[in-house]
């Protein structure tokens, strides 16, 4: 069954593994993936996905561990994707890990998980040799790509592992994904959310979850099968996987996958994607390189003249970016017609610009207890600093501590919500409000055309000594356009003397605009920027302290922020 999004064809699926056989036979040998090994670049075909995922399935049945938990981590790769398919279609539990979390991480939520099997890319090779003597109950560790010429016991290299499964499949006729009939609301995997292993989170997903987020998904994004995106975001993160890894291929898109951070602009120039899939970082990062190219080349007024010119043709029906900004374009490969983003708040400012050059930039809202996704910005009805309307199957609603509160916390509920966290009850109960709805933690509004506005999260609310709450992300947004500030997060300091709180602003600067100057010239020049900011603010909003740092701040591999590691 099909149905129309906005302007595309939304193809339907009925549980994981419906999906990747209906692509398969759709799209047969185009490429799902193009993805490098050693250098060397390899394609993936929409069919290599299908027998990867029978082939999997039907080893774990015939090893005895369908149905057993499973974790995956490491590199964006073909049969990462396949493996977590593969579990969850015979009954299993995938877990997903952050490639990058501490060892001893990696082995709690292993232990917690009763984890028996784990696939792993072979840039992590030193790190299960480092953890398996802790992992006792894991009886496989399934190496992608490895080039290893002796595994120690209980690893297995992935082509063995594939054989087992081809043999049991072919020969065997063991073919459970196949055959299994999904119970759509049975846990199907656990993500961890950020933190420590203490205070991370498990979040189960059920296949109902990861299908529904995935078709909404396709519903929102005008793609098809002429699209080539690039994948750049961690794979483990519930945005990557389900809005790119599960809803692109179901429109026939293709996927070039990343090799490198160092080599991001270089691909985008080589694959010249029609879109992308990005976090706010990221486009800050590539609106920084612009601009430093502009600069370098003299061209800073020219480009800006150009701009204003432009916004004013377009007011008449005149649309020439493309023309105009061509040299500009062509650093994302010149085709680039629009970015979706999620993660976090992007300024508006950026949003402007990339239209001015002839990109849209839609805004989404998401969590990973909803799989991610809960609303979306409308290609064709866009507001400014606004996460979108929910999309299809969630609804939201604002819960006011008091009814003249002009903001309340984001409540949301529908068929994405998660079950709750993994042996956490308290923790799941605390979520959920008594009818039913998920409480988000994040605070904000909805305008009288349902538009969702965030205006900061719970847990990252100043609490003044006069008792008035001041939103960190309000006055980040400010600092982010100071042209010195590269990265910014905004806390409340305690004076130890006097007890009051301090809204202090923590600055890394951007070291390129800060070539040549002292610290304390750095730190004069971004004091004098706060005093302007400081005048468009009530007094209670006020940035008082500022601490310049020499370090970035520590990231998620989502390249968000570690706030709670912040003193």
């Amino acid at each position: 069954m099909k149905k129309r999004g906005a302007d595309h064809i939304v193809y339907s699926f009925d549980n994981l593994y419906d999906g990747v056989r209906k692509q398969a036979e759709r799209y047969g040998e185009k490429a799902r993936y193009v993805y490098k090994v050693n250098k060397e670049e390899k394609t993936f075909t929409f069919n290599d996905m299908k027998r990867h995922v029978d082939y999997i399935a039907a080893a774990l049945e015939k090893l005895g561990l369908a149905g057993k938990f499973a974790g995956v981590t490491g590199d964006t790769h073909p049969d990462y994707i396949a493996s977590y398919i593969a579990v969850a279609s015979c009954g299993g539990v995938i877990v997903p890990l952050d490639k990058d979390i501490l060892n001893e991480q990696f082995v709690g939520f292993c232990d917690m998980c009763d984890i028996e099997i784990i696939f792993y890319t072979h840039s992590l090779h030193s790190k299960m040799l480092a953890v398996k003597d802790m992992l006792p109950k894991v009886k496989y560790f399934v190496a992608f790509d490895s080039t290893e010429e002796e595994l120690p016991e209980r690893f297995m290299r992935f082509e063995d592992f594939y054989e087992t499964g081809r043999a049991a499949y072919e020969e065997e006729n063991i073919r459970p994904a196949e055959n299994y009939e999904p119970d759509m609301d049975k846990m199907c995997a656990i993500l961890f959310t950020s933190g420590t292993t203490g205070t991370s989170k498990g979040v189960m997903l059920s296949q109902r979850n990861l299908v529904t987020s995935a078709l909404d998904s396709c519903r929102v994004m005008a793609t098809n099968d002429e699209d080539f995106f690039v994948s750049v975001l961690p794979i483990h993160h519930a945005y990557e996987f389900t809005c790119e890894q599960l809803a692109l291929p179901n429109c026939g898109a293709s996927t070039y996958i990343n090799d490198s951070i160092k080599n991001t602009m270089r691909n985008f120039a080589k694959v010249k994607p029609r879109s992308l899939t990005l976090v706010p970082l990221y486009i800050e990062t590539i609106h920084k390189r612009i601009w430093a190219e502009i600069e370098k080349k003299g061209k800073t007024k020219q480009v800006k003249a150009a701009m204003k010119m432009s916004n004013a043709l377009r007011r008449v029906g005149i649309d020439i970016r493309r023309k105009l900004f061509a040299e500009i374009l062509n650093a994302l490969g010149g085709e680039v017609n629009y970015i979706v983003c999620g993660g976090a708040p992007l300024r508006p400012e950026l949003i402007d610009e990339f239209d001015a050059f002839g990109i849209m930039i839609c805004e989404g809202y998401g969590i990973t207890e909803c799989s991610p996704l809960v609303a979306a910005n409308p290609m064709h009805k866009r507001k400014h600093r606004s996460a979108g309307v929910t999309v299809e199957h969630m609804e939201a609603r604002i819960a006011k501590a008091d009814p003249d509160d002009e903001t309340g916390e984001i409540e949301v509920r529908g068929p994405a919500v998660m079950l709750g966290y993994y042996k956490n009850p308290e923790a799941t109960k605390a979520v959920f409000t008594e009818d039913g709805w998920f409480k988000t933690g994040d605070i904000g509004y909805i305008d009288d055309e349902n538009y969702i506005f965030i205006t900061g999260r719970k847990k990252n609310i100043i609490l003044l000594s006069n008792g008035k709450n001041v939103f960190p992300e309000e006055l980040e947004e400010y600092l982010g356009e100071c042209e010195l500030v590269a990265e910014n997060v905004v806390i409340g300091r305690k004076n130890e003397e006097t007890g009051e709180v301090v809204i202090t602003a923590l600055v890394y600067p951007d070291a390129e605009k800060a070539k040549g100057m002292s610290t304390d010239e750095i730190y004069a020049k971004i004091k004098e920027e706060i005093n302007e900011i400081n005048k468009k603010l009530p007094a209670f909003k006020h940035i008082s302290g500022l601490e310049i740092r020499d370090t970035e701040f520590e990231k998620t591999t989502s390249r968000k922020i570690m706030r709670y590691k912040l003193k």
